[in-house]
């Protein structure tokens, strides 16, 4: 079993040609798109040149997929079957499918699986392992903004572009979360400046805001106390018109736990609070600053004002509710006390 990140699986691909089974695993729709054209054009070039794709659902033709397998085509004797499994989840039942799907596949054919995650019980089943032996599983998940910068310069590399690091940092603020878009524009960078080199300014011209989040980056800015990038994802929240009512559930249910920690740690400790209400080790070390530097006082206020923002919500829901949004966000930050 060979793992890999998208920007190792060329090598890869080359270094194990033998090798027939993949699994692109993770939540990254454009990641998913290029792993897999790079699969099926590298197995293309081995002659390989059919490929049979089924999207996994509750409605799928199983008896279908279990004659591909075993199908020879009368084009080719290779094929590449390919199981997109999109948002569905791993059941019990679809395991015994594939159980059975790998049990009697042909050696003849490829296979190439997508899913958006899997469980550690879920490696451990009797088809995953039968299949790794021989595979290679290529992470698809988005690079968070650590990770970022790196993957924009291995992207730099093939296009012959270079940016100075101020750049680099540019484009991760504007396009966090949206590969594709970030993808397009240095494609559209190569196309400006053949040169390859590529300054602040210039860059600052051509690129415009196309990050993209989800109510916890919001969350997470906030209890990291990183006010420029909460006010950020918040302002990109608004614009992809996700409801005010779901960031203020996210945060309810965010600020009770935090609330409940404060209180059971006045009496015993953080690692005691923690263990109590099991929160996982990673959260653990982004939530104990804030824990540390925000008293129970000001967790109430910040409550309160969020109730009082959803009452205002729930009577009138044409009220100006994201300026209300963007006073919590500093409030549970600690950047402005409510009067």
């Amino acid at each position: 079993m060979i793992r890999v990140s998208d920007n190792q699986l060329h090598t890869a691909l080359d270094k194990n040609s033998e090798l027939r089974y993949f699994f692109a695993i993770g939540n990254d729709p454009y990641l998913q798109y290029t792993v897999q054209n790079q699969i099926k054009a590298k197995l293309n070039n081995l002659g390989i040149e059919e490929h049979i794709v089924y999207s996994i659902d509750n409605q799928t033709d199983w008896p279908q997929i279990y004659q591909s397998s075993q199908a020879i085509s009368l084009f080719s004797n290779q094929i590449l079957l390919i199981l997109q499994f999109g948002e569905t989840s791993l059941t019990a039942a679809i395991s015994k499918k594939l159980d059975e799907l790998t049990v009697n596949l042909s050696p003849d054919i490829s296979l190439l699986i997508s899913l958006t995650k899997i469980t550690k019980t879920q490696e451990n089943s009797n088809w995953f392992k039968t299949l790794a032996e021989k595979a290679i599983i290529i992470n698809c998940n988005t690079p968070d903004l650590q990770q970022l910068p790196q993957w924009i310069n291995q992207q730099l590399q093939p296009l012959s572009l270079s940016i100075e690091k101020q750049g680099i940092d540019l484009l991760c603020y504007y396009y966090e979360g949206n590969l594709l878009a970030l993808a397009q524009i240095l494609e559209q960078l190569k196309l400006l400046y053949p040169s390859g080199k590529i300054n602040y300014d210039q860059l600052e011209h051509n690129i415009n805001d196309s990050a993209v989040f989800t109510p916890y980056h919001w969350i997470d800015a906030l209890i990291m106390g990183k006010t420029k990038r909460s006010m950020h994802i918040l302002q990109q929240l608004k614009m992809n018109d996700v409801e005010p009512l779901i960031l203020l559930r996210v945060m309810q249910r965010e600020l009770i736990q935090l609330i409940n920690l404060k209180k059971y740690a006045s009496n015993h400790n953080l690692k005691a609070a923690y263990d109590t209400y099991k929160v996982w080790q990673n959260r653990r070390n982004m939530m104990t600053p804030y824990l540390n530097r925000i008293s129970l006082e000001q967790q109430y206020q910040t409550l309160q004002k969020l109730t009082e923002i959803e009452i205002i919500l729930k009577h009138d829901y044409q009220s100006p509710v994201w300026e209300q949004l963007d006073a919590l966000n500093l409030l549970f930050i600690g950047q402005l006390h409510d009067e």
